[in-house]
């Protein structure tokens, strides 16, 4: 049990770490804690924190590094990232960039990159609610390629949030939601939601993307209200070929709608080959499939963890270069930090990653800057954002 400390003494913690240095036998081997540009070590942070908060440091046999020190610190609104560097080095502490995790290739600095570069991913940022109305979402993806595009910048993957489009469930469906949802009962919702994709991703839209992205991912929203059922579908277009290539969609419900989603229970869906890259799609709560926190709470036998085990055993032989996430809403980084965390420290062969953004709060005001949101929840490789609201084009 790590005793509690206060933001305070972290900040104390690092600065006895500028004044002393660190003992290389506390050096961290897969994470990084970050402040200022520099990393630290963050067991060792945590280990000074406590001996500011209590007067006694904990000694390193005392706790666990990795997800439950990284958790302590992530959870006070600090950032621990990915990274192999061990936080010892002051020379490359100040040359990495935070938040891009360590792989052994050479950083790139975003302003030195020339016009006309190969970006892998972008995001359309929906600064605020995404739309019910498919010519407002068509008009957004318009506005962002042919107004708000980055002169000569060209993406590989081009992302939406969930929910990007929304529309109403179609009438007369039969099916079994929940964890009896099989691959015919989102099969038999597939029409619909290619029906309103249809109404977004035209020609008009298809045209604009080309040369610019090589392929979108579009999150859209099934639901039945007043009924219960629901389902988060992802689109996969390629805008080179001009077709649709992959339907795929969340296959870990949250405990809310454990019993209303149709789940995409096929996770071979999640996993394709395309523009060069081995992807991994996700749905909205599909990352915390890759979660400690979250096995930790799991029944050992029960479906929730069967489910976990499967999608890592099939990640794990696919070996993605690239994972997209579509979540529907993010407005602090601290939502999805810790299973990003864990999953690039389980699969190396990740180089590039993020989550798309619905820059909102359903009960408030967001609760982190959209700098900093946008800052944490990227891979670091000069990832394009264009952020936009529906009132813009309304």
């Amino acid at each position: 049990m790590i005793p509690q400390f206060t933001g305070g003494d972290v900040e104390a913690a690092v600065r006895h770490i500028d004044q002393n240095g660190v003992d290389k036998r506390r050096a961290s081997t897969m994470f990084c804690f970050v402040m200022g540009g520099r990393h630290y070590p963050p067991k060792y942070v945590v280990s000074l924190a406590v001996a500011n908060a209590h007067g006694t440091a904990l000694a390193a046999q005392e706790f666990s590094g990795g997800t439950d020190t990284n958790a302590v610190l992530a959870g006070l609104g600090f950032e621990v990232v990915a990274c192999r560097c061990g936080g010892i080095s002051e020379a490359g502490a100040a040359k990495l960039q935070v938040g891009t995790p360590v792989r052994g290739r050479r950083q790139r600095d975003s302003q030195a990159i020339p016009s006309g570069a190969t970006t892998p991913i972008g995001r359309v940022v929906v600064n605020g609610e995404t739309t019910d109305d498919p010519a407002v979402a068509e008009a957004m993806l318009l506005e962002v390629l042919n107004e708000r595009w980055p002169k000569d910048r060209h993406v590989r993957f081009l992302t939406t949030p969930g929910g990007f489009i929304r529309s109403g469930w179609p009438r007369g469906w039969s099916g079994l939601t929940a964890w009896e949802s099989r691959p015919k009962d989102v099969a038999s919702l597939i029409p619909a939601a290619e029906r309103v994709l249809n109404r977004v991703v035209t020609k008009r839209v298809r045209v604009a993307a080309k040369g610019k992205a090589d392929v979108l991912t579009i999150g859209v929203d099934l639901s039945a209200d007043p009924e219960p059922e629901q389902a988060e579908f992802v689109a996969v277009v390629d805008v080179r070929a001009g077709t649709l290539v992959r339907w795929t969609g969340k296959s870990y419900p949250t405990s809310g709608q454990e019993q209303t989603l149709v789940q995409v229970a096929d996770l071979d869906t999640h996993l394709l080959q395309i523009a060069g890259e081995r992807v991994l799609v996700l749905g909205c709560h599909d990352l915390n499939m890759f979660s400690p926190r979250g096995r930790a709470n799991q029944t050992p036998q029960g479906l929730r963890r069967k489910r976990c085990d499967e999608m890592v055993a099939k990640v794990r032989r696919f070996r993605p270069t690239v994972v997209l996430q579509h979540p529907h809403t993010t407005d602090t980084p601290n939502i999805w930090r810790m299973p990003w965390l864990s999953l690039q420290a389980a699969f190396p062969s990740v180089k590039s990653w993020a989550s798309a953004i619905g820059y909102h709060n359903w009960n408030g005001r967001p609760r982190a800057p959209l700098e900093r949101v946008l800052r944490l929840t990227q891979s670091g490789e000069d990832c394009v954002d264009i952020p936009i609201r529906a009132s813009d084009v309304e």
